[in-house]
Formats: C-alpha cells, sequence, structure tokens
C-alpha cells in the first residue's frame, strides 16, 4: 500500500470513528451531549458572523477580502444547516416521547 492510501485511509477511519462515537453519545448521554452541541454552534455561529464583519470592515486586499468572505460564507451556511439538523433531531426526540406517553395513556 502507497503512503498516500495509507493516509487516506487513515483519514477514512478517523471520519468513521468521529461519526460512530457521535452516534453513541446522541444514544448514551442524550440530552447534554445536544445541548452542548447547541449552544457549540451557537457560540459558532456567532463568531463566524462577527468573523465576516470584521473582514468586510478591516479587509486589506481585495483578494484576501474576497476569500476570507468566500470562506465564512459557506462556514456560515454549513453551521446554519447543522443547526437545522440539530433542531430537527430534538423535534424528532420530542414527537417520539410524545407519541410514546400518548401509547401509555391509551
Amino acid at each position: 500500500m502507497t503512503p498516500t492510501n495509507t493516509r487516506t485511509n487513515a483519514r477514512l477511519r478517523l471520519l468513521e470513528g468521529a461519526y460512530r462515537l457521535d452516534a453513541w453519545l446522541k444514544e448514551r448521554v442524550g440530552r447534554p451531549y445536544t445541548a452542548i452541541l447547541g449552544v457549540g454552534l451557537t457560540l459558532s455561529i456567532a463568531a463566524t458572523t462577527q468573523n465576516l464583519s470584521d473582514a468586510i470592515e478591516h479587509g486589506r486586499s481585495p483578494v484576501v477580502l474576497a476569500g476570507t468572505v468566500v470562506f465564512e460564507v459557506a462556514l456560515l451556511i454549513n453551521q446554519l444547516a447543522q443547526f437545522h439538523e440539530y433542531r430537527e433531531h430534538v423535534r424528532a426526540r420530542r414527537r417520539k416521547a410524545r407519541a410514546e406517553a400518548k401509547r401509555e395513556l391509551s
């Protein structure tokens, strides 16, 4: 196996491991874990918005400014999408809990 393939395989294993760990934490730790993610994501969105604002206000080179704006906007879009996924996860959990409570009352 070439060094490039070894590095690629290691990265893929790292990504898969992170995915499995995230799923395990959501399942085992539950609400505290998702609450921490929600708070962290909210703070990260605020920081990205501030970085974007600073880049626009203090951009020195048009090329650097354009690169920073493109990067920060892409990051903000991704973070907002993650926040949407987080909210959908919370809503689905609440719907499931309500349905289970309704079944128990029946």
